[in-house]
């Protein structure tokens, strides 16, 4: 079995890209959600996006 070196930090540099620049196009994406049944509709305002800091706390499994 072979191990790729630096994994680790490698996924975790792609997910901070993608909190950073992915993530913001594909709610543009998405920038309205209907449920017609229900009549709710849910509206997300990209430009005010803003990621914070978790409140669970990473725990060991």
């Amino acid at each position: 079995m072979s191990t790729i070196p630096r994994l680790n930090q490698i996924q975790f540099e792609g997910f901070c890209r993608f909190i950073d620049w992915g993530l913001i196009e594909e709610l543009y994406k998405f920038s309205k959600i209907e449920y017609i049944e229900q009549e709710i509709e849910f509206q997300l305002f990209v430009e005010t996006y803003q990621s914070v800091e978790s409140l669970i706390k990473e725990r060991v499994v």
